[in-house]
C-alpha cells in the first residue's frame, strides 16, 4: 500500500467552509437549547447565581456574548485584521434578563451567519490572540472553542455543578 501525504489538499477551501458550517450549526443549536432552558425557567431561577457559582441566567448570558465575541475574533483573525478585545465577560447577577437574554442570542446568530458567509476560503492562519484560558489562539482554534464552551457550562449546570470556572 502507498500513502500520498500532502500539505494543501486541493479540496482545503472546501473543507473550511465546511468546518465553519459545522461549528456554527452546532453552536446554533446549543444556543435554542439554552434558549429553551431560559424559557422554561422560573424568575428565581434565571436570576439565581452569585460570582463564583453561576445561575442559568449568567451562564446564558456568558455563552451568548462569547458565542458572538470568539465568531467575531474568528473571523478578523482568518482575514489578517487585529482580533479586537479578547477577555472572559463575567456578567453580573442584577444585569440578567429574558428580553436581555433573547438579544444576545440574535446577535451570536447573526454573529454566526456572518461567519459562514465571510470566512475566506484561504484564511490567515499564522496571526493570534490570546485565549483567556488557552494561550495564543489562531482563528480555527478560536473557532474550534464555541461548541467546547456551550458543553462545558450546559453539561455543568444541568449536572449541578458550579459554572463559573
Amino acid at each position: 500500500m502507498s500513502l500520498v501525504v500532502v500539505d494543501n489538499p486541493p479540496d482545503r477551501p472546501e473543507w473550511i467552509s465546511e468546518t465553519v458550517r459545522l461549528v456554527t450549526g452546532v453552536a446554533g443549536d446549543e444556543r435554542r437549547s439554552l434558549l429553551h432552558l431560559v424559557e422554561e425557567a422560573t424568575d428565581a431561577d434565571l436570576l439565581a447565581g452569585s460570582p463564583d457559582d453561576w445561575g442559568l441566567g449568567q451562564i446564558a448570558t456568558h455563552l451568548l456574548i462569547v458565542d458572538r465575541g470568539v465568531s467575531l475574533i474568528a473571523l478578523r483573525l482568518a482575514r489578517g485584521e487585529d482580533p479586537g478585545i479578547t477577555g472572559q465577560p463575567r456578567p453580573a447577577v442584577g444585569a440578567i434578563s429574558r428580553d436581555g437574554i433573547r438579544a444576545l442570542a440574535g446577535k451570536a446568530a447573526a454573529a454566526g451567519e456572518r461567519l459562514v458567509a465571510e470566512f475566506p476560503a484561504d484564511p490567515e492562519a499564522t496571526r493570534t490572540a490570546a485565549h483567556p484560558f488557552y494561550g495564543a489562539l489562531n482563528c480555527f482554534g478560536w473557532l474550534l472553542t464555541i461548541p467546547n464552551h456551550y458543553h462545558a457550562h450546559l453539561a455543568a449546570y444541568r449536572g449541578g455543578r458550579p459554572s463559573a470556572l
